[in-house]
């Protein structure tokens, strides 16, 4: 039955490792992708199925777990293959960005425009830096709803004093939504600050990561006009 789609599969493996996804269709990608969970079927007919269902190949990487696994060919290895793509993004951009150095906005930006990757639901994070404000830790210190996700000035204050780091950037994401500040992330904002600055923690930037890009606090105004 695979016999057909043999020569097929070769071909394109072959052009990958030639010529890169460059010359690739977004179809195309989930097409070969496939065929490391999907060893008899016809995996371009899934493929089309998945783009058609949701939109965009990002969109399918972003998709739940049960919605791809409602596709027809889809099984829960497939579903876990392709949910493990964007987080795989992240351990990679993360471990060979040799610049850890956040001491402009645009590099702030730059860092954690690829640290939500893939997250549907709210994260908050903490990112611990040394007097050079070069990266010590940046770890996910609260998970939420796609809509929230709540936090407390401890939960930041251990991950601070774990990496002994008296200067953070705190950062959480808006999965549905735009980067724009809420009143929530306002006055949550101005309360962190307060309650960690007695114990000598400095936040020093605030990062909201929406659909539309990345948002600086300390860029727009609102650090420290919140004190």
């Amino acid at each position: 039955m695979d016999a057909p789609h043999t020569g097929h599969r070769l071909r394109m493996k072959e052009r990958f490792l030639k010529m890169g996804l460059e010359s690739f269709e977004p179809h195309e990608v989930l097409e070969l992708l496939l065929t490391y969970s999907i060893p008899r079927r016809n995996t371009n007919l899934i493929a089309h199925k998945l783009i058609d269902t949701f939109g965009s190949i990002s969109a399918v990487f972003d998709a739940p777990f049960e919605a791809l696994v409602s596709i027809d060919g889809i099984t829960e290895n497939s579903a876990t293959l392709i949910k493990m793509i964007p987080q795989i993004l992240r351990f990679y951009t993360s471990e060979t960005d040799d610049n850890k150095c956040l001491n402009t906005i645009e590099r702030v930006r730059k860092y954690f425009s690829v640290s939500f990757i893939g997250l549907t639901n709210e994260e908050f994070k903490v990112c611990c830096l040394d007097n050079g404000l070069n990266v010590i830790s940046c770890t996910t210190v609260a998970k939420g709803t796609n809509k929230s996700a709540s936090i407390s000035a401890r939960q930041i204050a251990e991950a601070a004093f774990k990496a002994n780091s008296t200067n953070i950037i705190i950062a959480h994401n808006h999965p549905d939504a735009l980067c724009s500040p809420s009143d929530a992330d306002k006055v949550i904002t101005r309360k962190l600050r307060s309650s960690l600055k007695a114990l000598d923690i400095d936040i020093l930037d605030h990062i909201i990561v929406g659909k539309d890009g990345v948002l600086s606090f300390k860029e727009i105004g609102l650090i420290p006009f919140l004190d």
